[in-house]
């Protein structure tokens, strides 16, 4: 009650329900230069960050986004569908279909041509009025299901017909599946890549940097603490390549101008050997 910002979420290990923020965060591959840091409350869904969040790292980098890495959590029609209007080749396995019926939804197969879905014996179920937020429902006719040899384990005890969702973008998601299907060497290493470095650096972030916990109540103090702990990260990443660029230019200029000029830059108050060393 001291934080009404925080909404109630459950944790992913033990799934209890406490108050909590979310971060959302977008890391350079290549270094791991943290790009873009948004928090929201703990209810929202990681699904509906993602687009947004790419734009907003694509505006900072001044550079278009050709490859997204992210991990099955984000693995949703329209994040699919928004990539690929994005141009953007989408690095996400995609979600294991939940099973809660004996004749699964991949056994139906959708037209997104004609918009109608067709059953694993050939009949068709139409999309009728009842409306969700997230797809539409198509349902057969009576007649179509009566008598069938499928019936007993595909309808529910108390429906003579058969109703099932299709999400909007479905076609952007049935894509996706036969792409991971084809995934090669290439796509795994750039996934296992992004699980130690996009998923590391909210690993850092919560152990050396204290994000695991919130310092101060509400959505806007949240916010601060998220960017300075994601800034202290980015320094440490420039620290690191300077040294890396030291080391580099003072191992050439050793190697290509050799001793007399180590003996000069020594007597100048640099030495060579050192920053090499370092």
């Amino acid at each position: 009650t001291t934080d009404p910002d925080a909404s109630m979420a459950t944790n992913g290990r033990n799934r209890r329900l406490e108050p909590s923020y979310k971060q959302h965060g977008v890391v350079d591959d290549v270094c791991g230069v943290v790009l873009d840091v948004e928090v929201t409350t703990g209810e929202t869904n990681e699904g509906q960050e993602l687009l947004a969040r790419l734009d907003a790292a694509a505006q900072t980098a001044g550079s278009a986004i050709r490859i997204a890495t992210a991990d099955a959590g984000y693995a949703y029609a329209k994040v699919f569908a928004g990539l690929e209007a994005r141009e953007i080749e989408a690095i996400i396995p995609t979600k294991a279909e939940p099973v809660r019926s004996k004749v699964p939804l991949r056994r139906f197969r959708y037209d997104a041509k004609h918009d109608h879905v067709k059953c694993p014996r050939g009949k068709i179920l139409r999309p009728n009025k009842a409306r969700i937020s997230h797809g539409r429902f198509f349902a057969s006719k009576a007649r179509d299901c009566k008598g069938c040899d499928l019936a007993a384990i595909c309808l529910s005890p108390s429906r003579v017909t058969k109703a099932l969702v299709i999400v909007h973008d479905y076609p952007a998601l049935l894509r996706a599946r036969r792409r991971r299907e084809r995934w090669g060497e290439e796509e795994n290493r750039l996934y296992q890549r992004h699980r130690w470095r996009s998923e590391g650096f909210h690993g850092e972030a919560k152990t050396w940097h204290g994000l695991a916990r919130a310092v101060r109540r509400g959505l806007a103090n949240m916010k601060i603490q998220a960017y300075l702990t994601a800034a202290a990260i980015n320094l440490k990443r420039l620290a690191a390549a300077l040294l890396a660029l030291m080391h580099a230019l003072g191992r050439a200029l050793i190697a290509g101008m050799g001793h007399s000029v180590a003996h000069h830059a020594h007597r100048a108050g640099f030495d060579l050997r050192s920053i090499a060393a370092a």
